[in-house]
């Protein structure tokens, strides 16, 4: 059941502050704008928590479902594999290689991937881990920090990416709004975020793969929030689809076993048996967004 109330905290998009839940018991950490529709955490982590959140155990997560990633650094060959595809969107767009800056890097691999094709590239992360990983092994020119900290200068950039972030930063649109300056005249922003409006996320609920710990997650949007708040940012949104992920097979197998039980499990034991647990598969659920937006002047 449904039940409405007032939230200290405004809505992130539209400034409302009347919120619903989202009808899940096994979610109650998560409240739904009554205005406009976006999920987000009823309660938000101050600062120095969420950096606390980024520590080098994110990247080699003991349970990556609930926070983090199985092995960052071991499925390098996986996101080099997934930067390429992701690049080769951008490029349709800005044929041209110009600068890129990747918000929220990681470890560097998609400004890896980037460099490789010509473009000049910079990150930024949170993570102090992360950044001297992107530093000292890969050579990316990557600082450590929010964005707004990192000290870049207005309309410097021809790209910027912001994969699997938006959702993490406790004012998406004012975030999008400070990319936007960032950008030069024209510029593009690309980002990718969870689909909490897409089919697998309803048929699944609670143990959808895009629901995390309330420190991690703060927002889940739809195609209909993220054009909003982009729309909010000055940008003009020019394609917005699903897009999938190059992953190992066995962390397929382990995926899939949340929803798919038993059957996933023999999965698992063939791939072991065959030697194949690193071979590499792109899966698209249709349940992460990739928006491609044009910078307004």
């Amino acid at each position: 059941m449904t039940t409405r109330f007032r939230n200290a905290r405004p809505c992130g998009l539209c400034q409302n502050d009347l919120f619903e839940s989202v009808g899940d018991r096994k979610l109650t950490h998560l409240c739904r704008c009554a205005t406009c529709g976006l999920v987000s955490v009823r309660h938000f982590p101050d600062p120095e928590e969420l950096r606390k959140v980024y520590s080098e155990d994110y990247f080699k997560s003991h349970d990556s479902a609930l926070m983090g990633y199985d092995d960052y650094a071991r499925d390098r060959y996986c996101i080099m594999k997934t930067a390429g595809r992701r690049l080769d969107t951008i490029e349709r767009y800005t044929p041209a290689r110009g600068r890129l800056l990747d918000v929220g890097c990681a470890l560097g691999f998609f400004l890896e991937e980037a460099r490789s094709r010509g473009w000049e590239v910079d990150g930024v992360d949170i993570s102090a881990h992360a950044v001297e990983y992107a530093n000292q092994q890969l050579g990316i020119p990557a600082r450590c920090g929010m964005l707004r900290e990192a000290g870049y200068e207005a309309d410097t950039f021809d790209v910027l990416t912001l994969w699997d972030v938006i959702e993490h930063v406790t004012d998406p649109v004012a975030e999008l709004t400070y990319c936007r300056d960032l950008l030069k005249k024209r510029g593009l922003l690309v980002l990718s975020t969870p689909d909490v409006a897409s089919l697998v996320a309803k048929m699944t609920g609670a143990r959808w793969m895009g629901f995390k710990l309330a420190e991690e997650h703060l927002y889940y949007f739809s195609k209909r929030t993220i054009s909003l708040a982009l729309e909010k940012a000055g940008f003009e949104v020019l394609e917005m689809t699903s897009i999938g992920k190059d992953v190992a097979l066995d962390f397929f197998a382990r995926r899939l076993s949340i929803y798919a039980g038993p059957a996933a499990k023999l999965l698992g034991k063939g791939i072991d048996v065959a030697g194949l647990d690193r071979a590499a598969v792109y899966v698209n659920p249709r349940d992460i967004l990739c928006a491609v937006a044009r910078r307004l002047d």
